[in-house]
């Protein structure tokens, strides 16, 4: 299987295919640093892909920051994208020289403003010239359209809001300038400018995230947020020199699907050229890594030997209905268990084989039910009768959206009369420590009674190993 790669870039021969066609807009986002020696207007005037138009970064932006190309007022943003043709509702794919140095900036604008079909082309323009694909030196003349902005303000983070990042725990800060200019080792290419990061930050750089122009798969950006101490559950603020590569970081965090992030528009730029503001050099903070290793769980083992007498009321307000699943498909079996279990560390049956689940899950003496809330599945049991005498209600519980409705003790006696249809002499149940932690207090409460407890080691599943799974399971859809 071929490595997967972000939702967010195209290929050239994509783009090729897709010339000229009325809903697609071409933007050429050169723009260089001075060490490059290149410019981005000269380029494009001298040859660029048919029918982009360009989109000067120095000048689309906000001239009164005295800040390099600062992100501009929304109404001016959307102005000088009608003039180049552009409305928020077309599909627009950007590109640069080199292939992820600028074009992520302008990516992550026109997503801040309010589009939402925003690609940037894999290879960049170096890569297309060197295929021998089409160029073009004549400049559009597009008509003057609509941009409707619709500015999402918490994709940028200002400098007060930045000050309040830094020193705190709540956000990480991701650097995306070489790990030179990031530990001060290196001198910042703007004159006045301080070296070094501010406390706390992790270093990404840019350079890092890409290969020949080409933005490294899914599964290698992945590794490198893991080695550079980033943590793709919690919120991350993306910085740079100024603001441009910060893009790049994002381009990366979005394409893993982390979306709890915002860019610090005024970057180096602005941070290292104030006096006030802390700065140290050297290597990033160490990283804390958790204990690795398999998890601890103390394992309880109830029965019951009575039907319950307990009652309970249909949930009101919402529409239930429980259904046994008869040869249940192995991909619908494996997504109701992780989806109750993911977060309890269940993992027997995922580390299954198709052919090993297949044969206990359709074993005639095996009986699941799912549990359906406003029509969506919320939840399963599955009992086994493992004798005339014994019934074991070896899973039971409820989809993460279907906590707070009030119904899983309702659901539990249900699963309890079911279990206790066939008439057996008792109802068996295991939970342990992972599970959750009012669970045994609960079956407890239904007329369990412990019978034996033991300690064992769970080896979780990594996060590498789930992803194959479903993988895998969405390839025998």
């Amino acid at each position: 299987m071929p490595a997967e790669k972000s939702r967010f870039v195209v290929s050239a021969d994509w783009l090729e295919k897709q010339l000229g066609a009325t809903e697609i807009r071409v933007v050429d986002a050169s723009w260089y640093l001075p060490a490059h020696n290149r410019n981005g207007a000269q380029e494009y005037a001298s040859g660029h892909i048919p029918g982009a138009v360009f989109f000067d970064q120095d000048e689309i932006a906000d001239q009164d920051t005295g800040l390099p190309h600062s992100l501009p007022a929304p109404a001016f943003f959307a102005a000088e994208m009608g003039k180049l043709g552009i409305a928020a509702t077309d599909t627009i794919i950007v590109y640069d020289g080199p292939g992820l140095f600028s074009a992520p900036r302008v990516w992550w604008m026109l997503r801040v403003m309010g589009a939402e079909r925003v690609y940037v082309l894999d290879g960049g323009l170096d890569g297309w010239k060197a295929d021998g694909r089409p160029l073009e030196t004549d400049v559009p003349k597009p008509a003057t359209v609509i941009f409707k902005a619709d500015f999402h303000a918490d994709r940028v983070t200002s400098f007060d809001s930045m000050l309040k990042v830094v020193g705190a725990s709540a956000k990480q800060i991701a650097d995306a300038r070489p790990y030179g200019r990031f530990t001060g080792e290196e001198a910042e290419p703007r004159a006045g400018m301080r070296s070094g990061h501010m406390p706390g930050a992790r270093s990404v750089p840019a350079m890092s995230l890409s290969e020949n122009g080409h933005l490294k798969d899914l599964a290698t950006l992945k590794v490198i947020f893991d080695e550079a101490g980033i943590d793709l559950s919690k919120p991350v603020v993306t910085s740079c020199g100024s603001g441009v590569t910060a893009a790049v970081v994002t381009l990366a965090l979005e394409s893993l699907g982390h979306t709890d992030n915002s860019l610090y528009d005024g970057s180096w730029s602005q941070w290292g050229a104030l006096a006030e503001t802390p700065v140290v050099t050297g290597p990033p903070d160490a990283i804390e890594r958790a204990p690795h290793g398999p998890l601890s769980a103390h394992v309880t083992r109830l029965e019951m030997t009575a039907a319950p007498k307990a009652s309970l009321p249909v949930p009101v307000n919402i529409q239930t209905a429980i259904m046994r699943a008869t040869d249940i498909p192995v991909a619908f079996y494996r997504f109701l268990y992780r989806q109750v279990g993911g977060r309890w560390h269940w993992y027997k049956r995922l580390r299954m084989t198709d052919a090993e689940l297949k044969a206990a899950i359709h074993d005639p003496k095996v009986s699941i039910c799912v549990l359906y809330v406003n029509g969506a599945p919320a939840g399963f049991f599955e009992l086994i009768k493992e004798s005339e005498e014994v019934t074991e209600l070896s899973y039971f519980g409820l989809f993460e959206h279907a906590l707070g409705l009030g119904i899983g003790k309702w659901f539990l006696l249900q699963a309890l009369y079911a279990a206790w249809q066939s008439s057996p002499q008792k109802v068996t149940v295991t939970t342990n420590t992972l599970d959750h932690p009012r669970a045994l207090q609960l079956y407890q409460r239904f007329g369990f009674s412990p019978v034996e407890t033991w300690d064992t080691l769970v080896e979780p599943i990594s996060e590498a190993e789930l992803v194959q799974m479903i993988r895998r399971d969405i390839a025998a859809l």
